[in-house]
């Protein structure tokens, strides 16, 4: 009984990964939210009106606004919802302990939600509301490494883990099963981890991950 119990506790120590690596850069995102909030608060007045909330491939505004609050912060809004996004997959895949994910996941939160903001503040700052060209293109450079980055780390969780369960559909591609308390599961075709469709939160889940590339989307199509 004793052996039983020892064996469980560490198997539950191996399955709880810590979150600390992960909270400079939430902190780090979070501190350029407010500062794209608080400087474009107060550079309100001395931005141009019309105000560019469209830019082309160099960096040049070919689409105005009227000047305003909601125009003028809308962008790092959405980029701190799209960083914070990310933070919660990774907070929901904690449980499942992969822990080869938190630092990617936290690096990506912080390219995307942070990034935006940066690109927000320079164009603050920038007598004609304009941020350089190239400040787009490290974005999109950022988004790219990291999501590399996620990419190798499932795959190598995923082959380090073996899943065997019951639920799969369309040969292995997707899986659903309400009986299984698991959100995240291991992939029976491919490597690294997919959802449980067969619970509410794997659904929840799904529209996490969908949700940044959603907003990113969004925001090329207001700056580009």
């Amino acid at each position: 009984m004793d052996g039983d119990t020892t064996q469980d506790a560490g198997r539950d120590d191996t399955e709880r990964v810590s979150l600390r690596p992960a909270v400079p850069w939430l902190v780090a995102m979070l501190a350029l939210g407010v500062a794209a909030v608080v400087i474009g608060v107060l550079r309100l007045d001395q931005l141009p009106d019309p105000y560019p909330v469209h830019f082309g491939p160099a960096g040049d505004p070919d689409r105005f606004a009227d000047r305003s609050l909601g125009t003028v912060l809308m962008p790092p809004i959405v980029g701190q919802l799209s960083g914070l996004a990310v933070f919660a997959v990774l907070l929901l895949a904690r449980g499942r302990g992969l822990r080869r994910l938190v630092m990617p996941l936290a690096a990506m939160g912080l390219v995307v939600g942070g990034g935006i903001c940066a690109i927000s503040i320079a164009q603050y700052l920038s007598s004609d509301a304009v941020a350089p060209g190239w400040g787009f293109w490290l974005l999109l450079a950022g988004i790219l490494v990291t999501t590399v980055w996620v990419i190798v780390a499932s795959v190598r969780t995923g082959r380090e883990t073996t899943d065997d369960r019951e639920g799969w559909r369309l040969g292995g591609l997707v899986y659903a099963n309400s009986d299984d308390p698991d959100v995240f599961v291991t992939k029976r075709v491919g490597v690294g981890t997919t959802v449980n469709f067969g619970r509410p939160m794997g659904w929840v889940v799904m529209g996490l991950i969908l949700l940044p590339g959603i907003l990113i989307v969004v925001a090329v199509a207001v700056w580009t």
